[in-house]
């Protein structure tokens, strides 16, 4: 119950971690949306959260040999440059519109996941006081 209640932990914080790097990727694009040649920044955290899920089905893996990969270190969360084509012709490839509803989506998103480990923390700290 304890194991997979962290485990729970841990993805919710990694999802904040992700959610909080797209949101500085985000900013930093509406900061340079008028910087010619600039080309915007993603971060796409779904896809590392999403192995982390598979992990945590309950199949336990263990490390049989030094060089296999860690399965409870499955990914990190990284930004990359979008260096497709621009629709501009300074070769800015920012949309205002674009990363202001994508900012609106990852801020409702963040906002759930703190609502979410503020309760996962709750119920803790109750069931830890029950047991006193």
């Amino acid at each position: 119950m304890f194991k997979s209640s962290f485990n729970y932990f841990n993805l919710i914080n990694k999802a904040l971690d992700g959610s909080w790097m797209k949101n500085s990727a985000i900013a930093s694009n509406l900061a340079n949306v008028n910087t010619p040649g600039y080309k915007k920044e993603t971060v796409n955290f779904e896809d590392v959260l999403r192995s982390e899920m598979n992990l945590n089905t309950g199949v336990p893996m263990t490390k049989t040999d030094a060089r296999h990969i860690d399965p409870y270190n499955s990914g990190t969360i990284t930004s990359e440059k979008v260096n497709d084509t621009s629709y501009r012709v300074d070769g800015n490839n920012v949309d205002v519109d674009v990363e202001n509803a994508e900012l609106a989506k990852n801020t409702i998103y963040y906002n759930s996941l703190v609502t979410e480990i503020n309760g996962q923390y709750n119920r803790l700290k109750s069931a830890l006081r029950i047991n006193k």
